[in-house]
């Protein structure tokens, strides 16, 4: 009997195994964040520092995924795929809570029903600048270049909703002809700029910024309602005279629809402690954003819905093409 004891011990482990692995708390292995863009731009930025900062906060790796394409839908409907168990998270923007759907129509099948808002991380503005040597230093450059021109001006975007409804408002408020050519993300449009592929570019302020502070593009004016104390040089769009032109955005994590309430809390709680550290603060401010932490995980979910219905509205009032 002594000589099958060990034997009788491991099948007795290896049958209690499984109990105990779901017993234990969540997370208890890795964890992954989606991100709808390539590597380098402002969404993959705040992706990296929040992934860094949480994965202290839960002891779990926490990794980021790259899913560029398909104007940002691929890492969205991914998610949305996913199961609900918290392992497989999103960062991205408010359009994809019926927006997306709407303006992707009939390739995107998610809406609001397919995510969990879990926190608000951070917000901003949207920057259009130019190519350096395109002659374009103000807004009022645009509308002498657009006369000269016998096409339209194209503006390179990263894709998504957001840039295709200030294309068009811009269109629509100037009586200019611009047409928003979107791109596989911030870095290659932002090289299309910079080649002089594009005259024009409307993107996040993380991804510009630094390209106008070395004088490789110069930035026209920002999409906000006023100026921004990151860039105060940098005049509103309503300042040059598209009289209540505004357009912000947020990124936000969320998961699959139907994340449990203790993972939603337990993530809320890991994001809300990154947001209020002092040197993440001051990286989210490098890259142009402002950390807007919701108070609970409840009013998020309530508040991303609520602004997902309106940019949704917003989308649902563009012209058809």
């Amino acid at each position: 009997m002594k000589r099958y004891l060990p034997a009788i011990l491991i099948l007795a482990a290896l049958a209690h195994a499984p109990a105990s692995r779901a017993a234990d708390p969540y997370p208890n292995r890795p964890v992954r964040i989606l991100v709808g863009f390539p590597p380098g731009g402002g969404a993959d930025g705040i992706a990296r520092m929040l992934a860094d900062h949480m994965s202290r906060t839960l002891k779990q790796p926490i990794t980021v995924e790259n899913r560029p394409g398909a104007n940002t839908t691929i890492a969205p409907a991914t998610v949305a795929a996913a199961p609900a168990d918290g392992y497989t998270l999103l960062l991205a923007a408010d359009s994809i809570f019926g927006a997306d759907k709407v303006m992707f129509a009939p390739t995107v099948k998610y809406d609001e029903a397919s995510f969990t808002p879990i926190n608000r991380i951070a917000s901003t503005y949207f920057v259009l600048a130019a190519n350096k040597d395109a002659g374009i230093r103000r807004f009022s450059d645009i509308a002498l270049r657009s006369k000269e021109a016998a096409k339209p001006l194209f503006i390179a975007s990263p894709g998504g909703s957001y840039l295709q409804i200030i294309a068009s408002d811009l269109k629509r408020m100037s009586g200019l002809d611009l047409e928003e050519v979107p791109y596989k993300g911030g870095a290659p449009a932002a090289m299309a700029v910079m080649s002089g592929e594009a005259p024009l570019t409307l993107m996040g302020p993380g991804a510009i910024l630094p390209l106008a502070r070395d004088g490789k593009i110069v930035a026209v004016a920002i999409t906000n309602d006023k100026r921004s104390a990151l860039t105060p040089g940098i005049p509103t769009l309503a300042e040059e005279g598209l009289a209540g032109f505004k357009m912000s955005f947020w990124y936000a994590l969320s998961g699959p629809a139907g994340l449990p309430d203790d993972v939603v809390r337990k993530l809320f709680e890991a994001t809300s402690a990154a947001l209020t550290d002092p040197t993440v603060k001051d990286k989210l401010s490098a890259l142009g954003y402002e950390p807007t932490p919701a108070p609970s995980p409840e009013e998020f979910r309530t508040s991303a819905r609520q602004d997902g219905a309106v940019l949704r509205a917003r989308v649902q009032a563009l012209p058809v093409k």
